[in-house]
């Protein structure tokens, strides 16, 4: 359709009907007004970053080459008063938009802190496997976690259950002995040479020491990698999205984990591994092209703490 004169100058003429690719391609989406239930009231015009959503003669248009397309971010769904909005397309269906819960049933900054407060790393864990009604909330409240663009581009691989776990663990240590040899006095004084002081002493002093702990710990029949945990998640991503999403959503399941009295450790050192390996993708059924960023294991805590502990960020500075 031909813009209005005062819409013009938004408009991306280059890249019609089209928005920010994805993994899943650059379509945008498609928003949809009823007209029989719209009120003009323009609240979905405000929220709308993509400018596709615009006042014409003082009604609500869609104009869908506009800006820079539909996104789904389903901000026009969401704060529509009379539900006259529904959007199609990027993964997002009119069936995606549900009632707001009630404040009583939102938790308060208080309860929220207090979640936060009483999560620690847990690296001790009960012989009870995590119940697939666990995992299913996990993941369900993990979809909810912000992203660079929407929708989200993250994906997780779910290894559930000790001897799967084990399985995993024994193809990683592979990998670790591997890289031992490979980072020998030898290498690791031509290494020296190329990189800076800070990775060079990271390396020597924290990664391949961990590395020798773990392997050192399976040849005893213990696990040192996940602490015998019966569930390991593993987050990854596609290429073209934000490389931040897959530690977000990471971090939104390990309070979702925490919510049902499970216990949760983030693991970093099986990404690097993971990423490196394509036989290993291939094998746990992760996309070779997508980048890893966090693994968690999930499980029944042996131990209930009964004092938390308070921290702090670095440094808190206002300019």
């Amino acid at each position: 359709m031909a813009l209005p004169h005062e819409l013009r100058g938004t408009n991306m003429t280059g890249k019609p009907g089209k928005t920010v690719p994805t993994g899943f391609g650059d379509q945008a989406a498609q928003p949809a007004i009823d007209r029989a239930l719209c009120t003009d009231c323009g609240l979905c015009i405000e929220v709308c970053s993509s400018e596709t959503l615009v006042s014409v003669a003082g009604t609500t248009t869609v104009v869908p080459d506009n800006g820079m397309g539909c996104f789904a971010c389903g901000h026009c769904m969401a704060i529509c008063p009379s539900e006259a909005i529904s959007v199609t397309g990027r993964r997002m269906s009119p069936d995606d938009a549900m009632p707001m819960p009630d404040a009583s049933e939102i938790a308060t900054p208080e309860s929220l802190h207090n979640l936060m407060l009483s999560r620690r790393s847990i690296r001790s864990f009960t012989p009870q496997e995590v119940s697939q009604d666990d995992i299913d909330h996990i993941v369900e409240m993990t979809g909810t976690a912000p992203m660079g663009i929407a929708p989200s581009d993250v994906e997780v691989t779910i290894i559930n259950g000790f001897d799967r776990v084990q399985e995993l663990a024994g193809d990683l240590n592979g990998v670790f002995r591997k890289w031992l040899k490979l980072f020998n006095p030898v290498t690791m004084t031509v290494s020296r040479l190329f990189w800076s002081k800070s990775e060079y002493v990271a390396f020597k002093d924290f990664v391949i020491p961990i590395l020798h702990e773990i392997t050192h710990a399976r040849d005893n029949g213990q696990d040192a990698l996940f602490y015998g945990a019966p569930c390991v998640m593993l987050f990854h991503v596609n290429p073209m999205s934000d490389p931040l999403d897959g530690t977000i959503a990471c971090t939104y399941a390990m309070l979702a984990a925490q919510s049902l009295g499970l216990g949760t450790c983030m693991i970093g050192t099986v990404a690097h591994a993971i990423d490196r390996e394509k036989a290993l993708k291939e094998k746990w059924n992760i996309p070779v092209g997508n980048k890893m960023a966090l693994a968690m294991i999930v499980g029944h805590p042996t131990h209930r703490f009964h004092r938390v502990i308070s921290r702090t960020l670095a440094a808190v500075r206002f300019m």
